[in-house]
């Protein structure tokens, strides 16, 4: 069971990882933000609503948690408009690397909002991967696109947003494939009204360009999936640090499928950002047992 969970958790990541550059390669070959968003959560809702015929859920589920399950949302929501938005404007790999910083703002809120005690330890490599960020954007700044870095930035609050609450329904005992699937749903019935009303969906774009935007759909849907899998058989802690395969794999396929490159010092200012985290999440995780 450990070992089939660490594998679900890797896969997770590395098929979120494929989502940026894939979707990238999308625009380019003339597919839409709009339409990106849409097929996202309508092909994850068709995959995990059979789910929903084993673990049927109760109506008095979402009524009590109604207020948490909108948070959740609106942070999913964040999330995929702040980054499908973000990789229009600048590099997939400075998009993924700003986004990763969501788990220096869930410090912050642990820290002043639910008073959690942290170790020194921890704000120190926090600080560090924070100082990583600055190398990271430091030596490119003047030419950086600040609308694409602010998308990133608040994909990455949504981020924040998503772990925080889904802790709290986790205490409460809400099944992840009840959350995920009110997640999908309602998403999706709010950017096709969105979308539909004030924005045009450009559904005439080629053969290559709609296999391509479905692509990371399907893999968005499977890492979703894989995820589920892997939280009950490994713990969130555990999944969490594998889930650090995705800014790995998306770094590598920017470099590979658009020939994109980071500068000396956005590559050292890269590892720092995801060696400190992952450490970080792995102090966490030794400090809760």
């Amino acid at each position: 069971m450990y070992i089939l969970g660490t594998l679900f958790a890797i896969g997770a990541g590395i098929f979120f990882g494929f989502i940026a550059p894939l979707t990238k390669m999308a625009y380019n070959l003339g597919a839409g933000i709009g339409l990106a968003i849409v097929l996202r959560y309508v092909i994850a809702t068709i995959l995990i609503t059979p789910l929903l015929l084993f673990n049927k859920p109760s109506l008095i589920i979402y009524k009590k948690q109604i207020w948490i399950f909108m948070l959740f949302t609106t942070g999913s929501i964040l999330l995929t408009t702040g980054l499908l938005l973000a990789v229009k404007y600048i590099q997939v790999s400075l998009a993924i690397l700003i986004f990763y910083t969501f788990p220096i703002i869930v410090l912050i809120a642990s820290i002043f909002v639910d008073k959690e005690k942290i170790s020194r330890s921890i704000k120190i490599v926090f600080f560090i991967a924070f100082l990583g960020l600055f190398l990271v954007l430091g030596p490119s700044f003047e030419d950086l696109n600040l609308i694409g870095v602010s998308f990133s930035f608040i994909a990455s609050i949504g981020a924040s947003t998503m772990i925080l609450t889904n802790q709290k329904m986790s205490n409460r005992n809400v099944h992840p494939i009840h959350i995920n699937a009110f997640t999908n749903f309602f998403n999706s019935i709010f950017f096709i009204i969105l979308i539909g009303f004030f924005f045009k969906i450009d559904f005439y774009i080629s053969a290559k360009a709609w296999i391509m935007i479905l692509i990371p759909s399907f893999c968005y849907a499977i890492a979703f999936f894989l995820q589920l899998l892997a939280i009950p058989r490994i713990g969130q802690s555990k999944t969490a640090l594998l889930l650090y395969t995705e800014p790995i794999v998306a770094i590598l396929g920017a470099t590979v499928l658009l020939n994109e490159m980071l500068n000396l010092y956005q590559s050292i200012g890269a590892v720092i950002v995801i060696a400190s985290l992952m450490y970080a999440t792995y102090q966490s995780k030794k400090n809760q047992k």
